[in-house]
């Protein structure tokens, strides 16, 4: 009789969960979920399992199954592990809310053409990887070792370190002692964001270290965006007139960055990337800048200066 109780008050919970869950909160809080799942709900990656239409009862208890532990998987046991209850329906209201994988594949059907393919993470075979070099003699960490424990990295920064979603940094040719110490921030709280929080949990020093040489010696893409003229004087000039310091000062003429001072570089990284990250200092959610250099400057930029130098970033090559 007990455990029919129970099982009575755990259903009426989930359906209590269903029935306050915000779709629309959903959506917002989806971002870390494409990356291997899909904007829409249709994973571009046999890997990962198409979302969209699914019960959402059924959603809410595989999310709470990640966090428990009772289902166990490598990379959704820390996306699940900082999501509130809340966050769980909300998510399973907006996926659940989505055309499925057929539905959406039927509406578009008429018109594809069949010649495309779905974007997806590129597999190890299809990028280039480097994984010989004297790394020893730079870094702290094993490249060798790094690339075995970048798997869970590959989804949100691609297997190369060279991202294919927006919302996420690209790691590729970036200075090793720069990810090291934006890993141990994630760690410690000075750098805060619910996915890498769960990510870096279980990282040592070493795994750090390892993860940190093996994506510093990956090749940058170039940026393949358009410039900005508001943007470029921005970047080379600054504007005395606000106090802002012109970005070449620290990252370069190219957006290479300074290695031995910390200062990273910015060539690849998407717009989206790059507004979140300065608006975040502007407005000090993020603060783990050394001497408080970002917020200084950033706290000076308005909306539309975000705008116009993010854009101008991504055109450096």
């Amino acid at each position: 009789m007990k455990k029919i109780i129970f099982s009575l008050f755990v259903a009426l919970s989930s359906v209590s969960a269903v029935q306050a869950a915000d779709a629309n909160a959903g959506k917002e809080k989806a971002g870390a979920c494409s990356a291997c799942h899909g904007p829409t709900g249709v994973s571009g990656s046999p890997m990962f399992p198409n979302i969209a239409g699914q019960n959402d009862a059924y959603l809410i208890k595989q999310l709470k199954d990640f966090k428990s532990g009772a289902r166990t998987d490598a990379m959704m046991a820390p996306m699940a592990a900082n999501l509130s209850d809340e966050d769980m329906a909300d998510l399973a209201a907006h996926f659940s809310g989505l055309p499925s994988a057929n539905e959406q594949a039927a509406s578009s059907g008429a018109d594809a053409s069949t010649d495309a393919a779905p974007a997806s993470a590129p597999a190890a075979g299809n990028v280039e990887i480097v994984t010989s070099t004297p790394a020893a003699a730079l870094y702290a960490g094993n490249v060798a070792a790094g690339q075995n424990k970048s798997a869970a990295c590959a989804a949100c920064h691609g297997a190369d370190g060279n991202s294919l979603v927006p919302t996420y940094p690209s790691l590729a040719g970036q200075s090793a002692n720069y990810i090291a110490k934006q890993l141990a921030d994630f760690k410690s709280g000075n750098r805060k964001d619910p996915v890498m929080a769960g990510m870096v949990a279980g990282l040592s020093q070493e795994d750090m270290n390892d993860l940190a040489a093996y994506f510093a010696v990956q090749n940058t893409q170039a940026g393949t965006g358009e410039s900005n003229a508001a943007g470029h004087k921005l970047y080379l000039g600054g504007d005395a007139a606000k106090g802002i310091t012109a970005c070449i000062a620290c990252h370069g003429v190219n957006g290479k960055g300074m290695k031995q001072a910390g200062f990273p570089g910015l060539t690849g990284q998407s717009k989206d990337y790059l507004k979140k990250q300065l608006a975040s200092f502007r407005d000090g959610s993020r603060g783990n800048d050394n001497s408080a250099i970002m917020r200084n400057i950033s706290i000076k930029l308005s909306d539309a200066d975000i705008e116009a130098v993010s854009q101008y970033i991504t055109s450096l090559k």
